[in-house]
């Protein structure tokens, strides 16, 4: 099955994944009711250790590894499409370099827009994970169009 699709969609497509990454992480309802504030987290991966140190000194370490979860895989898989979408306006050779760039650009980009308006937490390994999630992305973009499952026009 090869599906096909004219860069128009695929701009359509773009465009409603921002709005939805916009809504996710700015608007949706508890944003505002202050459940997602805490200092900002500067140094890179020290969040993830803390996280892991403190599911394993809790009772409840349970919730703590759901949280830790949820926040580890939602924010790579929140950015795979961004990845995929970005190399499939760049053309079938995207350049690699420059998706990865733009992913983390615009990661950083929300990421400072949280700080500056105090709604959720700056952490440098979100990020990170937004990065990885859209390079994960863009090699599966690769993968498909590779395999002439997907032709964009």
């Amino acid at each position: 099955m090869i599906v096909r699709a004219k860069r128009s969609t695929v701009i359509v497509a773009l465009v409603i994944y921002l709005i939805a990454v916009v809504y996710v992480v700015f608007l949706e309802p508890t944003r505002g009711a202050g459940e997602h504030t805490a200092p900002p987290r500067w140094i890179p991966v020290k969040s993830t250790i803390d996280f892991i140190i403190e599911a394993g000194q809790s009772i409840h370490y349970y919730r703590y590894w759901a949280f830790f979860l949820l926040n580890l895989l939602g924010n790579i898989i929140m950015f795979m499409p961004f990845g995929g979408l970005i190399a499939a306006l760049s053309g079938g050779n995207a350049n690699k370099f420059r998706v990865i760039t733009t992913a983390f650009i615009f990661s950083l980009s929300i990421e400072l827009l949280q700080l500056v308006l105090n709604i959720g937490v700056f952490d440098a390994d979100d990020v990170l994970l937004n990065t990885l999630g859209a390079w994960l992305g863009l090699v599966w973009y690769h993968s498909l169009v590779k395999k002439n499952v997907v032709l964009i026009y």
